[in-house]
């Protein structure tokens, strides 16, 4: 994992996507929102954004980046999962590493429920590693959700030209968002800890183990222990890509054979040259065979169909891969599509071993001649400029391949599956919905249901605090009364306040969290009270001013009185309580992620002149004689409600709901005092 920050303002931009990078305001010490974290191909496309953008100045001076060691360092930087955790990962890392380190992440978080983790940068940036990868990570979603009461993992793309990566994370269970850009320092914290597979080439043992084998041990599982049955791939191939594929492809009368000779890099491609000479070679010694290209080759014949440009996603490749009943190819995706397809198919090797991938029964492996002996042998790429010098010696490799060496293999293969065909089926995942998990759930009331939080935590306390408001708001409000609520969350007790002061009436209510004050406004649309009037505001302060709070993610584990769940910054307007300069006020309200005191001070002169019956919740008992004397000076009286939890009964009060009557009220006539009758201690049901 890599981490930059820029001393200059940067739009990067795309044709696919675009991202606005702040400056560090200072560069010794960048503020947490300001240092991003660097997904697939990101520092790249920044460093050639600022050479445009700022053509006189030093890239050293633009861009700093932090190196994976600096990076972990840092405080409040998740811990790492698997062998990455470890500093000597062949050495040190243990078998099974996993599952210790996930028991260690949850005593570090004892109370937590719900844990979030980030997969940085996938599996690699093509589709055959990610579809290895999530083979290996099928088997680390049980572990997971063995040693963790609830999980759910987002996965960090990359700038990437399409959505080919994206279409395949979606629909695997267990992942439940997708970034394509990374996140900043402040954003990363939002997770408990962090799988990562950043500069997958250079990382310990890849190259050494078969990929799939490769991948459960650098998150932290004994390959071993995984029987090689289950280590095969799976698909997810949605109906109407296979109707459309079905479409195109001629028609069954003799076995219809694919040929895929592209790679994502020319030294694992096959030639034009070579793949004349191997559609030659189908077409004289298999006269009943149907050939299918992929590649923009002149090359006619009656018997041979393009399907250049026709197939134009990673799903159309897969039902295409699925719907033939061979496949000739490369070290690319489409080998690993044909054995979760089940599909028999000959694989030919050029750069690396094919003892990388021992586990698929329908493939046979081909070597081109001597490849053993070519410079680039056990390297997935090289630079542009290296292959250059190097290509006409694996044009002549190509040429030394003999086509009728290919035909046997696919032929044994294709008889492999012909005589058990039970054997080999196809696994085949059910394709997901392309749209999110919705980030709230539906609780009901006494009042009506609303919307709150996904993973909003049930809190005793807050359950008394709605109560408790319901209960004054049946003596203090009336049908007609205006009234206010500062801190309301979801609206879990604003929906039975707007109904007590009916149509007629006014309800204020001002929440600074976004998140929770878009649920506000609609869980009370929903409900029809639209006499409900709300802000987006922090009301504290004096005069109107913007500041910045920590953000609540709306996904991730919350409590209904704490203001936020991440360290992520965003900007809320301030204003008091006073600046509405209202007209009537029977009740106020202030809850207890608010800082109430002085939330307080900006409504005094609300207080002063219209005399609301006052209820502040939860506050320690500590910082009860604050309250007290700020509400004396206001010749208010002050009862504390003591909150008992009922699962620890023995336990003493250690928090109060503090209600405040007016003794004078605003015509200068004594209060009835409309809380008289609620005891002094509160116990939740």
């Amino acid at each position: 994992m890599n981490a930059y920050y820029l001393s200059r303002a940067l739009v990067l931009r795309t044709a696919a996507q675009s991202q606005f990078l702040k400056a560090a305001a200072a560069l010794a010490t960048p503020a947490t929102n300001e240092v991003h974290v660097a997904s697939q191909n990101e520092l790249r496309l920044v460093r050639a954004a600022l050479g445009k953008t700022y053509p006189q100045e030093p890239m050293a001076r633009l861009l700093h980046v932090l190196v994976p060691e600096s990076i972990n360092e840092l405080p409040g930087v998740p811990p790492l999962l698997g062998a990455r955790a470890f500093p000597a990962p062949e050495a040190e890392a243990p078998p099974n590493a996993l599952i210790a380190q996930l028991q260690a992440l949850r005593a570090a978080h004892p109370g937590r429920q719900h844990y979030r983790l980030l997969l940085i940068n996938a599996f690699g940036a093509n589709l055959g590693d990610n579809l290895i990868g999530l083979t290996a990570f099928r088997h680390v979603l049980p572990v997971l959700r063995a040693q963790l009461p609830a999980v759910a993992v987002d996965v960090l793309l990359g700038w990437h030209a399409d959505d080919r990566l994206a279409r395949q994370f979606r629909n695997v269970d267990g992942i439940e968002s997708i970034r394509t850009q990374g996140p900043t320092l402040a954003e990363l914290g939002r997770y408990q800890a962090l799988f990562d597979t950043s500069n997958l080439l250079d990382l310990p043992r890849y190259g050494k183990l078969p990929r799939v084998d490769w991948h459960l041990w650098w998150m932290g599982l004994d390959p071993a222990r995984v029987p090689a049955a289950e280590k095969r791939n799976a698909v997810a191939i949605p109906d109407a890509d296979r109707q459309f594929v079905g479409e195109k492809l001629p028609p069954a009368d003799g076995p219809r054979i694919l040929i895929n000779p592209l790679a994502s890099v020319a030294l694992r491609s096959m030639p034009e040259s070579a793949i004349r000479r191997l559609v030659a070679a189908l077409l004289a010694d298999w006269p009943e065979a149907r050939i299918i290209l992929l590649q923009p080759i002149v090359l006619e014949h009656p018997r041979v169909c393009h399907l250049t440009g026709v197939i134009a996603t990673s799903d159309h490749l897969a039902a295409l891969v699925a719907a033939v009943d061979g496949l000739i190819g490369v070290d690319t995706s489409t080998a690993h599509l044909a054995d979760a397809t089940a599909t028999p198919a000959v694989t030919l090797f050029s750069a690396i071993a094919p003892d990388l991938y021992p586990y698929y029964p329908l493939v046979e492996a081909l070597v081109l001649p001597d490849a053993d002996k070519l410079p680039a042998w056990g390297k997935d790429k090289v630079s542009p400029e290296i292959w250059a010098g190097m290509a006409d010696r694996y044009e002549a490799a190509w040429q030394a391949l003999d086509p009728g060496t290919v035909i046997a293999a696919l032929r044994r293969a294709m008889g492999k599956k012909l005589a058990q065909p039970a054997a080999f089926e196809p696994r085949l995942l059910s394709p997901r919905a392309a749209t999110s998990a919705c980030p709230t759930r539906v609780v009901d009331s006494d009042i009506c249901a609303i919307e709150v939080p996904l993973r909003q935590r049930e809190d005793w306390m807050a359950t008394l605090l709605n109560e408790i408001i319901a209960n004054l708001a049946a003596q203090a409000v009336r049908p007609g009364d205006t009234v206010v609520h500062l801190g309301p969350g979801a609206g879990e007790a604003v929906v039975g306040l707007a109904r007590a002061v009916g149509p007629h009436g006014r309800l204020v209510a001002m929440e600074p969290r976004r998140a929770l004050h878009q649920l506000l406004c609609a869980n009370l649309a929903r409900a029809g009270l639209w006499q409900a009037e709300t802000h987006l505001a922090l009301p504290e302060g004096e005069g109107i001013t913007r500041r910045e709070i920590s953000g609540l993610q709306v996904a991730d584990e919350s409590w209904p009185l704490l203001l936020s769940n991440s360290d992520e910054p965003e900007p809320v307007v301030c204003w008091s309580l006073d600046v509405l300069a209202l007209n009537a006020c029977s009740l106020l309200v202030v809850n207890s992620p608010l800082a109430r005191v002085p939330v307080l001070q900006g409504a005094r002169a609300t207080l002063e002149r219209l005399r609301p019956v006052v209820l502040i919740g939860v506050v320690a008992m500590p910082h009860a004689e604050a309250f007290e004397a700020f509400f004396d000076a206001l010749n208010y009286r002050v009862r504390a409600l003591q909150l008992s939890d009922p699962s620890q009964p023995a336990q003493s009060a250690r928090h109060v709901i503090l209600v405040a009557d007016p003794m004078v009220g605003p015509q200068g006539l004594s209060s009835p005092g409309p809380g008289e009758g609620m005891s002094e201690e509160a116990t939740a049901r």
